[in-house]
């Protein structure tokens, strides 16, 4: 792993077993990097679940009454991706190609 940015060390204290089973995964020198990328990780999976947590019942079937039944979703997102073809295809002929 890259570092980025100023590094600035902690003191954490783990259970035993799991200091071993690091120690016997993660090279020597490297434990530092392999414990920062794994809570870098865990952070970004509960930064994701706290903004699904705070976004729960944000959707409103009545707002999206086209979108209730799955044969409407598919029709939906088929005409989302006809209208980017059709965007593309102006760009495209806008810059000249």
């Amino acid at each position: 792993m890259v570092r980025r940015g100023k590094s600035e060390k902690l003191s954490v204290t783990i259970r035993s077993e799991l200091a071993r089973e690091i120690r016997s995964l993660v090279p020597k020198g490297e434990v530092s990097s392999f414990i920062a990328e794994a809570v870098q990780q865990y952070l970004a999976s509960r930064h994701q679940r706290l903004a699904l947590e705070k976004a729960f019942g944000a959707w409103k079937n009545e707002l999206h009454a086209e979108l209730t039944r799955p044969e409407n979703s598919v029709s939906y997102v088929r005409s989302l991706r006809e209208a980017g073809k059709e965007r593309l295809q102006a760009l495209n002929e806008d810059n000249g190609r």
